[in-house]
């Protein structure tokens, strides 16, 4: 029994030395935490219900049926080098870019699909929130973004695309 306890306080011993480790490691990320600075990257379900994410068929099958306003939250550089056909440039860069006011005055029971540049980007994540805060109750987030549409070989137009 004596072996038994001290196997397992060895044990206890290596997770939290383990446990201290890692929190010395990652001070730095484990403070903005603490401040809060990464809420706005995380989405809680309950305080948008009309946002919901959407694989790329659903994007795909929704841009196809022109069922939707398909808006691209990347800066205009990277939507002028290519983006879904037909889609508006409304960027999400952080600088307070007004969303325009024709889509401002869009049924706010439209279908609205945001996209960015897909993986870690959260630019259609915090427009799909100020559409919702605008009052539209139907916004879908295409995570895969840019990056996995042009991958799956769908099409794409380039240029401003804005009138």
């Amino acid at each position: 029994m004596s072996e038994a306890r001290r196997v397992l306080r060895q044990a206890l011993v290596i997770g939290a030395l383990g446990l201290i480790a890692a929190a010395a490691v990652h001070s730095p990320l484990i403070k903005r935490f603490v401040r809060g600075e990464f809420r706005e990257s995380f989405f809680q379900p309950a305080e948008y219900p009309g946002v919901r994410m959407i694989t790329l068929a659903e994007a795909e099958d929704l841009w196809a049926a022109g069922e939707a306003l398909v808006l691209d939250a990347r800066a205009r550089s990277f939507f002028a080098q290519g983006h879904v056909p037909g889609a508006r440039n409304v960027p999400a860069d952080g600088s307070g870019s007004a969303i325009p006011r024709e889509i401002l005055d869009s049924p706010g029971d439209m279908t609205i699909v945001v996209y960015c540049e897909g993986g870690t980007c959260q630019s259609s994540l915090a427009l799909a929130k100020r559409l919702h805060d605008e009052g539209f109750k139907d916004i879908r987030v295409f995570s895969g973004g840019w990056e996995e549409w042009t991958k799956a070989g769908l099409p794409e137009e380039k240029g401003d695309g804005q009138e």
